[in-house]
């Protein structure tokens, strides 16, 4: 007799792992349900459709429900919500959302796929129109369908949180002359970067016009006819609100499971072993409603990103047809688009390395994504994160307008490999005016941590060099750029001497105070201080140099 395969949710996870199961047998008999309408859809596409950079609708789709359904002969009910899971008898009830009828499905093996869902502030007002989040397609529409009628002079946006949904729905806001504020709680937007390189695009967002509020909470919706018209600050900040969005985050779709008795992580997801089974034999869970374990820090949390989802749905479809395939764990890879700028993150930020207990280095570096020479180079910022005791490669975080996908998918790689910073000097990287460098970023940061293997460098962060002059801290700041870039901006207190005249004028400078060395990007830099350092002189190397103090794209 054939298995049973029944599969709640039919998005990432859920449609990967049912093509795996047909592809291990063609026998198996595969049911499906989704409470959506749409199945197999692209949900990190949903902000530019709104935006109208994705012209149409169906583009999103990847798979329609008859084509799913004839490709892999199987049974799609959509719009069908599951409402209990009975793990003795192996059964589940499902109801239709349309005609409300309840009907009972038996299973021999069962994969949770059930997502997360949008965290939604519980205040009144909240079923405003104007009051959106976005998870699904319907979400879509509706904001799109709002946004089109919008009529009102100057018309204005909150966005409630400084996660990935919000920021990308800035080219559909902006696209609308509207005026923005982000109310984001904690001190920074993306808080799973280093501030380092989120100063960055804190101040792109202002220069742009944006009233970025961080360390601020929505404490009241004022409405009026119906609709928010103000949003109060839990600091007392009235902000007029012609739409407000909901990018808080989400919470990872666990009540079926729970109520069934399937066992929930500390995280809050439903806990799987590897081969991505829950604690109940023959059932399943894969995807952001299930926790799987960072491999930089051991910790398990979900991680919602649509490559994890498909790669832990496809693991577990094949362990249900009696594979066993293990999902070996993450350390994440993610980018976002905010307006023309990228920011990507892989492996560990600095402060994560540091929650975990791992001796972490930083290297700041500024480079360009091709050729300087060959027309339209674009500045990238980096930060490597490394370990301090074997050099293993952490992570990098990185913001540009071009270049940056390419180098944290080349760190991601590397740490995957189990690389150290000395290795990222050694990669042969495709070279040619137009795409690279002689010496690729990823070169220069690996040649970099030779050099600190070699102790022929020492650096000085930007966080320690303002609070050393903030103590009053008797130092020599020395800027070793031209006359005219220090005219255009320079550290305050800084004293001017061109790299090409520095050795003449070594005998101007006291051998007895800290010496900190900065140019523009840090090369330059490098060669003072080792001019400097031979002969007897007090130094560090500002990190990042004068970009990373100013933290300007």
């Amino acid at each position: 007799m054939a298995t049973t395969y029944v599969i709640i949710g039919a998005i990432a996870a859920g449609t990967s792992a049912a093509a795996k199961i047909r592809r291990a047998s063609e026998d198996a008999r595969i049911i499906m349900f989704d409470k959506d309408r749409y199945i197999s859809y692209g949900t990190c596409g949903l902000p530019y459709y709104v935006s109208g950079t994705i012209n149409h609708m169906s583009r999103l789709l990847i798979n329609t429900v008859k084509n799913f359904e004839k490709r892999f002969n199987l049974k799609v009910y959509t719009r069908h919500e599951v409402t209990q899971i009975n793990l003795e008898d192996k059964t589940l009830a499902a109801k239709d959302l349309e005609s409300g009828k309840v009907f009972t499905q038996d299973w021999d093996k069962l994969i949770l796929a059930t997502g997360s869902n949008p965290i939604m502030l519980d205040m009144p007002g909240l079923d405003s129109e104007n009051v959106f989040a976005l998870k699904t397609i319907d979400d879509s529409l509706r904001l799109k369908k709002y946004l089109d009628r919008i009529t009102t002079p100057d018309p204005s946006a909150v966005i409630i949180g400084g996660g990935f949904i919000g920021l990308e729905l800035l080219d559909a806001f902006l696209g609308k002359n509207m005026k923005v504020t982000i109310l984001e709680k904690t001190s920074q937007l993306l808080p799973m970067f280093d501030f380092k390189i989120v100063e960055y695009l804190h101040n792109y967002l202002r220069d742009k016009g944006i009233n970025l509020l961080t360390g601020e909470q929505a404490q009241q919706f004022i409405t009026k006819d119906q609709m928010v018209a103000h949003v109060y600050t839990k600091s007392g900040k009235k902000i007029p609100a012609d739409l407000v969005f909901m990018g808080i985050g989400t919470r990872p779709s666990v009540d079926l499971a729970k109520k069934a008795g399937i066992a929930i992580g500390e995280s809050g997801a439903i806990e799987v072993d590897q081969y991505m089974q829950t604690n109940v034999d023959g059932v399943y869970a894969a995807g952001d409603c299930c926790q799987c374990i960072h491999n930089l820090t051991g910790r398990h949390g979900p991680y919602n990103l649509a490559s994890i989802a498909n790669r832990q749905g496809r693991a577990a479809g094949y362990n249900a047809a009696g594979g066993q395939d293990s999902f070996e764990g993450t350390h994440i890879a993610s980018i976002i688009k905010v307006l023309d700028l990228a920011l990507a993150k892989t492996g560990i930020s600095f402060k994560e390395a540091k929650s975990a207990g791992i001796d972490a280095g930083q290297i700041e570096v500024h480079y360009l994504d091709h050729a300087g020479y060959y027309p339209g180079a674009e500045m990238i910022h980096m930060l490597l994160i490394y370990d301090r005791k074997n050099g293993a490669v952490l992570g990098l975080q990185a913001i540009g307008r071009k270049g940056v996908d390419k180098r944290a998918d080349i760190v991601s790689t590397a740490i995957k490999a189990k690389l150290n910073i000395e290795d990222l000097g050694q990669i042969d990287l495709c070279y040619q005016p137009e795409y690279g460098s002689a010496k690729d970023p990823i070169n220069i940061l690996g040649m970099i941590g030779e050099n600190l293997g070699k102790d022929e460098v020492e650096f000085i962060d930007t966080e320690e060099l303002g609070n050393l002059r903030d103590e009053g801290r008797d130092l020599f700041l020395l800027d070793v750029r031209t006359e005219k870039e220090f005219s255009q901006g320079h550290i305050e207190g800084a004293v001017n001497i061109h790299i090409d005249q520095l050795r003449e004028n070594l005998g101007s400078i006291g051998l007895d105070k800290l010496i900190i060395i900065y140019c523009q990007t840090g090369y330059r830099a490098y060669l003072a201080y080792r001019i400097m350092v031979q002969k007897g002189y007090k130094v560090k190397l500002l990190n990042g140099s004068y970009l990373s103090w100013i933290r300007k794209i």
